[in-house]
């Protein structure tokens, strides 16, 4: 059962609608998440988990700009996890506060959780040099699995739900290295009750002179339950991802 509670974790704490999904202009701002870009990452955590993903950009005749990302995740035994697809589009704006918006729907799935879900994330013009931060708000909607319906012994797998997160990302040097620091809060309402905190702290610096391949290290802190009527589970869980970004 923890087992296939940490991915359902994975799952709900990666709904950030518009979560850190770097970029490429005329070099590569990966602190920046309303960009957009053609690249992809892997990942490893020390529980063993296995992270891929790629990501296509599109540019459109008004200015605005796409990018499509799927992604994959395995266990250490080398099975299936969880996936996600996700389409983000961004928007500039005349607003010196807020120089660009994005929106974003995204569909995620693991042996515990499907959802979809719609949102939108904003550039905040802090007015402190290196300092950006990004607000994101969403809505959720999804159904659980059988195994979770069996694990609770409740009927109905329908859910409904919010999500909001703060990021604030601040660069250290002229090299492009940066650090981040964010709370993400997801609540999923239904039979089952979820409620997850996940607080997050990284750094990541460039492993090429054109900033097109990066090393990020991160932690995860995810804390938070899951109630029915007749049970409540409580979870707690850190985990440690070393990942590789590259552009092309």
């Amino acid at each position: 059962m923890m087992k296939k509670l940490t991915r359902l974790t994975l799952a709900l704490t990666a709904i950030g609608l518009a979560s850190p999904l770097m970029a490429q202009d005329s070099e590569p701002n990966p602190s920046d998440l309303t960009e957009t870009s053609t690249s992809a990452f892997f990942g490893l955590n020390n529980q063993g988990a296995l992270k891929g993903s790629i990501s296509g950009d599109f540019h459109f005749d008004n200015g605005q700009t796409g990018m499509l990302t799927v992604e994959g995740t395995m266990d250490k035994e080398g099975k299936y996890s969880d996936s996600r697809m996700q389409y983000f589009h961004v928007f500039t704006t005349d607003n010196h506060v807020v120089p660009r918006a994005a929106l974003s729907v995204d569909v995620i799935d693991n042996a515990m959780f499907t959802s979809a879900s719609v949102g939108g994330v904003a550039a905040i013009n802090a007015g402190v040099e290196g300092l950006q931060l990004f607000p994101r708000l969403g809505v959720l909607a999804g159904e659980y699995s059988d195994e979770s319906l069996n694990a609770f012994n409740v009927k109905s797998g329908e859910a409904y739900g919010v999500s909001a997160a703060f990021y604030a990302m601040y660069t250290l040097g002229n090299d492009g290295t940066y650090i981040g620091a964010w709370p993400e809060y997801n609540y999923l309402d239904g039979d089952i009750e979820t409620s997850l905190l996940k607080s997050t702290l990284m750094i990541a610096t460039p492993f090429s002179q054109d900033k097109t391949r990066w090393g990020q290290l991160r932690v995860d802190n995810t804390s938070g339950s899951m109630k029915a009527s007749n049970q409540s589970i409580d979870i707690d869980d850190t985990v440690v991802w070393a990942n590789y970004k590259f552009y092309f």
